[in-house]
């Protein structure tokens, strides 16, 4: 089947004066008590050419890329690429939730893009795939491709990141627990809940299975396959807990996010289930030479970077990782000027 498969990717330029100016506003007016906000989440790898050159090597059969921003581009970006939908914030999230500095409200009304395809893949700015990719691994006959595995939510308070972490997940588990019973869904749907593609993983669905609700799922930090009806669906059964989430303008524990959607999915058995490929990476001085050589060598088939490091080991860090993706993505893309 031929069906559109979009992709989205969220952006924020945070060296953007005028957005600095409006997010301190906000932050010094609501004072929110969250990890999540801080300054580190907004540092620039400089490096978002290289995903869009990434794309259409990798995966040419994509439909369209939504761009979604405040307002503000990357210099290099074409904003004439025939393939390129630049989003405004104000152009689909409604006006109530307005200005936001909430991803979750940015990811959870992705459903109001009316040109959005029903079929889609959302990507953060720090994946990037390596190798290519069939339209085949996130879509078969219409229906997302994913894995249903099952991995308990730990309580670890080491700060507030991981508070806030730990948070997050309880709340998008209690909320499918609300919604879904557990031994219905696994008998239901027995051949994907419990498939032979997930490997070893597979171990943590029968080791669980004595428990007769949802402990949570295991999240790999890569690209997911989405139905936009799948969002819609949500609202529509949650409303109250989507809008309090969205009418938080920065993140904080009463915010669900996109992972309830792609949960939702799961336990609706709106999935063919695959092995999910890919590795995240915390990026440290200690490993960055390591990263580097897995990108040049394509060590794996997608990745996400996320760092751990001082500003000024963030600046080695970047030149080491950038210079990796120029050896492995050194032409320009129809997506730059």
């Amino acid at each position: 089947m031929n069906e559109k498969i979009d992709i989205v990717i969220p952006w924020v330029d945070g060296s953007d004066e005028e957005w600095l100016k409006e997010k301190i506003h906000w932050y010094q007016k609501l004072n929110p008590d969250s990890g999540s906000n801080s300054n580190n989440r907004f540092q620039d790898w400089d490096n978002l050419k290289y995903l869009f050159r990434a794309i259409e090597q990798y995966m040419p059969w994509v439909n369209n890329v939504f761009f979604i921003t405040w307002g503000h581009l990357p210099g290099f970006l074409n904003a004439e690429c025939p393939k390129l939908r630049i989003v405004n914030h104000k152009d689909y999230i409604p006006g109530e939730y307005l200005p936001t500095f909430n991803a979750n409200t940015i990811e959870l009304n992705l459903c109001r893009i009316e040109e959005l395809s029903e079929r889609f893949i959302y990507f953060n700015d720090d994946m990037f795939p390596l190798m290519p990719i069939d339209r085949e691994y996130y879509f078969r006959d219409g229906i997302p491709c994913d894995e249903a595995v099952e991995t308990p939510i730990i309580p670890i308070m080491l700060g507030e990141i991981s508070k806030f972490t730990w948070n997050m997940r309880a709340l998008d588990i209690s909320v499918i627990n609300r919604n879904f019973n557990k031994r219905e869904v696994q008998k239901k749907f027995r051949d994907k809940w419990f498939s032979e593609s997930y490997g070893e993983l597979l171990e943590r669905n029968e080791s669980l299975n004595y428990w007769d609700n949802f402990v949570g799922f295991r999240d790999p930090h890569v690209p997911s396959a989405f139905l936009k009806s799948s969002f819609t669906k949500v609202w529509e059964a949650e409303k109250e807990t989507l809008n309090r989430a969205c009418m938080t303008k920065f993140r904080d524990f009463s915010c669900v996010n996109q992972w309830l959607i792609r949960y939702w999915q799961l336990c609706e058995g709106n999935f063919v289930p695959r092995r999910t490929l890919g590795k995240s990476f915390t990026v440290t001085i200690d490993n960055c030479k390591d990263v580097a050589d897995i990108i040049r060598n394509r060590g794996q088939q997608m990745i996400c970077l996320n760092e751990d490091c001082t500003p000024e080991e963030f600046e080695a860090i970047k030149k080491e990782i950038n210079a990796a993706f120029e050896f492995l993505l050194p032409d320009k893309c129809s997506f730059e000027k």
